[in-house]
């Protein structure tokens, strides 16, 4: 079945838009993991926000979750992969 220009072009729309809509939320993700982490348990450095940054968001939301239990920042590496 042959599709249109405006079927392909409304098709290729909607995967950028998903796509763009993941990073933005993944980028949310990041960031309140980074805020978390800052008040629970320490200063997060750049390094370790670059490392947060390369996190799938199942990762960031588990070290959410378990942010109370993480007093150092050796505590919060065992989540990171």
């Amino acid at each position: 079945m042959a599709m249109t220009l405006a079927e392909i072009f409304r098709n290729e729309g909607k995967e950028e838009g998903k796509a763009e809509g993941k990073a933005e939320a993944k980028a949310a993700f990041t960031e309140t993991a980074i805020e978390l982490i800052t008040k629970f348990v320490a200063p997060v450095s750049d390094e370790m926000k670059d490392k947060l940054h390369k996190q799938e968001i199942s990762t960031l939301e588990t070290l959410m979750k378990q942010i109370d239990e993480c007093k150092t920042i050796e505590d919060v590496k065992q989540y990171l992969k």
